[in-house]
């Protein structure tokens, strides 16, 4: 199969995608989608309307929307598809069904080197997305676009005059025919089966595919079940037989004749060619994932040769001074420290955790810690020793009352929610479920608990406590690792199927009411993949089903999700880095349109990824993510954020004899605080005033003459990263999947302060102060740590503190930094007496 992975441009433009490829061959494929593809290095054989035509560094070519191509590609190339989709383009250029002719091996022209530069341009502004604007952006889109329609648009008829052709008519039929076989290849596949979905007749189909296509419909179908069944031959020990069956051949005997017609050789003799010693396999994966990073390398070693001294990239990382001039200020409600999750309810019951959770509360200080599993079979809450089933709730008020005392309300997650750790969202490394309830005895259970509750702790406390309903029909998390489950596929294509949890949640929600009529119940932990017309569809449901939650709950994770399939990508986290921004205003906007608009909102979770296998997790990055997306999101009308996870015990497991093992805590299992944690400890000491927020800084205030100020150096992702699975990256390459590793210099001037002496601490936290990821490797990365040595590394890894006096004569206070890749740094500025 080709070896390609499509990256997204990380600004919302949906009017182009951008691929890099290297690898072997597709089979025929068509799509909507307008596609360029231009060659960076070695050669390419590209086949387009039966027409084949082979293209060197630098050629380009052309192939136009719904038209039959495939690629034939060596082993030692490189090359970018650009995808204009097909509608935006089409109202951009005020055509219907524009047709272009762009090659540069059949055609000589002037408007070739026009072209390429605007290609090279606009790949320079997408090898550094991070630090380029949308209108920068677009601009160099624009720009490609503008020539394809002055050079290389053939057909000029427009928009409103065109209709439809009976070719054209023909290629949307292909379109849907190729994809029904590549969705279906797995399954029986037959001439009358795809005939009747079609409408038309057997014979019709028949000549209709022989012509398009050059090939029969089971030759076709056959093409694409072998394609596939090579890949499980090599890789993979499944049976010859099962690798037949699993890919839609009826028998071993058919796939044995289709494979030798192929390959002249017998699938058995396959397999013992090309399969590896394992030793041999581990060196040639190593040696596939260099050439990987030698093709980026020198896609932007092209770049550099390519673009002039008018260089664009150093347009893009232009720094400025910030002047914030005081004037009227607003207050802001700290939204990221109300409430954070700890996890499963009786991983809360073990003292290691206990005391994590103590000394987070002395230093942070949380309002709500959510949990779930308080009803699991492991907190043994019912008995069944006698006749009629009683409850005992002995370990729920050990873990209630550990909370309570250390000033933590409960935010509890209703439902059987399973405990879940995840290498990824393909790899579950633990599932743990519990028994099933009807729900008449959910509604029994939870009155005992709230009557009990309210005996032991008093009505006026667990008013203030927050009830979350859950229910397996909407876990986004669940169910996207378990494409099993119908969640995904109903919610996009019937938000309808939602009213089973509609009546759950009605039933629940009514039931704490009558115990506890002023304590928050709502839901329903709504997906990050959701698109907003089934959003709106969905909120307008739940509206019309009478019963409204007190506030509305969403998972976000910054996860992009097939939305044509239905299932993750083989490297799922967003390009763009504002996803968590972006996705809170789909919500809101949505909910205002659905007259939701007063509802409060919660993000109950939120998180780069659900994986507990990813050194990330542990490093300076995660930092400056945390920061990044907390400061982007100030005033979004948000009442709470969530941060998944608190410690990595949740994560723990027998894979997890190390010191670190990429868990999603702000803490190790041992309790040595990572830089996540630090963060929020940074995060802690801004002020309710806000003064000014930008990109890489926010500058509060308290009362008096008192500032904060926090500027961080946040990277994206690198575009070679998306190439490779999450969480494969080596412990010792976590820095090396970034987009660049510049030093940030950053200058804010406060004009408008008051003169006198100022009392300024500077706290620093970077690679070299306060990582546990590097404290860990430069201590030998050894698996078993001792007790004195893991206390060494929590004296370690804190941030560096300084304090320094200063004095204003001009009003001003100016603070010029230079900071490193995914450094944080917090500036605290008290004046000490006036002039």
């Amino acid at each position: 199969m080709f070896n390609t992975q499509t990256v997204q441009t990380s600004i919302d433009s949906k009017i182009i995608a951008i691929s890099v490829m290297h690898g072997n061959s597709t089979l025929d494929h068509v799509h909507k989608d307008i596609e360029i593809i231009y060659v960076i290095k070695g050669n390419l054989q590209v086949k387009a309307n039966n027409k084949t035509t082979e293209l060197n560094k630098s050629d380009f070519l052309l192939v136009n929307s719904n038209e039959l191509h495939s690629f034939h590609s060596d082993s030692d190339n490189l090359f970018i598809v650009f995808h204009l989709n097909y509608l935006q383009t089409c109202s951009l250029l005020g055509q219907e069904n524009p047709l272009f002719q762009c090659n540069s091996i059949e055609q000589i022209a002037l408007s070739h080197q026009k072209l390429r530069s605007s290609l090279d341009e606009l790949l320079a502004v997408y090898l550094n997305q991070r630090n380029s604007s949308m209108v920068f952006f677009l601009e160099k889109v624009f720009n490609v676009i503008s020539i394809l329609q002055l050079e290389y648009l053939k057909d000029s008829r427009p928009l409103e005059k065109r209709s439809y052709t009976t070719e054209n008519g023909q290629n949307e039929r292909l379109v849907e025919i190729l994809e029904y076989i590549e969705n279906n290849f797995r399954e029986p596949l037959s001439l009358e089966e795809v005939a009747s979905i079609q409408y038309i007749t057997v014979p019709y189909l028949s000549k209709f595919f022989k012509k398009q296509t050059g090939k029969t419909f089971s030759e076709y179908v056959n093409k694409v079940r072998v394609a596939h069944a090579v890949n499980e031959l090599i890789y993979t020990n499944k049976s010859i037989t099962r690798i037949a069956l699993d890919n839609g051949f009826p028998n071993l005997a058919a796939f044995n004749r289709v494979f030798n017609e192929r390959f002249q050789v017998k699938p058995i003799e396959y397999r013992k060619q090309h399969i590896e010693p394992k030793e041999q396999h581990e060196i040639l994966k190593e040696d596939k994932t260099a050439e990987k990073k030698e093709a980026f390398r020198a896609l932007r070693t092209y770049l550099e040769d390519v673009i002039t001294a008018d260089d664009l990239t150093k347009k893009i990382s232009e720094e400025k001074d910030i002047i914030v001039k005081l004037g009227k200020m607003d207050a802001f409600t700290k939204y990221w420290n109300k409430t954070i999750n700890i996890g499963y309810a009786t991983d809360i019951l073990s003292s290691d955790m206990q005391e994590q959770i103590t000394f987070m509360q002395n230093e942070i200080g949380f309002t709500y810690a959510r949990f779930w599993g308080l009803f699991s079979d492991e907190m043994h809450v019912e008995d069944y020793s006698k006749d009629n089933s009683t409850y005992n709730f002995t370990n729920i008020n050990k873990l209630l009352d550990f909370l309570i005392k250390n000033r933590l309300k409960p935010f509890i997650e209703l439902g059987p929610k399973p405990k879940i750790v995840s290498k990824s969202f393909e790899h579950t490394i633990t599932f743990q479920t519990n028994s099933k309830r009807s729900l008449e005895e959910w509604k029994k259970l939870l009155r005992a608990f709230l009557l009990h509750c309210i005996e032991r702790y008093s009505i006026e406390e667990v008013e203030t406590w927050y009830f979350e309903i859950w229910s397996n029909e909407i876990d986004p998390i669940h169910n996207l690792k378990n494409p099993s489950n119908n969640f995904v596929k109903n919610i996009r294509h019937d938000p309808g199927q939602f009213e089973g949890y509609f009546n759950i949640f009605s039933c629940l929600k009514q039931t704490v009411n009558e115990i506890v009529p002023s304590a928050k119940v709502g839901g329903c932990g709504l997906p990050m993949d959701l698109e907003r017309e089934k959003l709106d569809k969905f909120f307008r449901q739940w509206k019309l089903n009478g019963v409204m939650p007190d506030f509305l709950s969403i998972y976000l994770y910054s996860i992009e999700v097939d939305s044509d399939r239905n299932v993750p990508k083989k490297n799922m986290l967003s390009t763009n880095p504002d996803y968590m921004k972006m996705k809170l205003k789909q919500v809101r906007e949505s909910m205002l349109n659905a007259g939701f608009d007063n509802m409060e909102l919660n993000v109950t979770e939120w998180n780069i990824s659900i994986s507990n296998r990813d050194y990330l997790n542990d490093s300076c990055f995660k930092a400056a993510y945390i920061v990044k997306n907390i400061v982007d999101n100030i005033k979004q009308n948000v009442n709470m954020m969530g941060y998944w996870m608190f410690s990595d015990i949740f994560s723990d497991f027998r894979d997890a004899k190390n010191l670190l093992h990429g868990g999603a805590g702000l803490v190790t299992k041992n309790g040595i605080r990572k830089p996540g944690y630090h963060a929020f400890v940074l995060l802690k000491h801004l002020g309710e005033i806000l003064v000014a927020k930008g990109p890489n800084y926010i500058i509060t205030k308290k009362s008096g003459d008192r500032y904060q100020i926090i500027c961080f150096n946040y990277k994206h992702f690198d575009y070679s990263y998306y190439l490779h699975p999450e969480g494969s990256t080596d412990i010792k390459e976590q820095y090396d999947i970034f987009e660049n590793n510049d030093k940030l210099t950053i200058s804010l001037e406060i004009q408008g302060v008051t003169k006198g002496e100022y009392r300024m601490k500077e706290q620093i936290l970077n690679r070299e102060q306060g990582s546990v990821l590097d404290e860990w490797l430069n201590f030998g990365s050894v698996y078993d740590m001792k007790p004195d040595e893991v206390g060494y590394l929590k004296r370690r890894c804190v941030p560096s503190m300084k304090v320094d006096h200063i004095y204003v004569e001009n009003n001003a206070i100016k603070i010029t930094a230079e900071l490193k890749p995914h450094e944080i740094r917090l500036y605290e500025l008290n004046l000490l007496y006036r002039e």
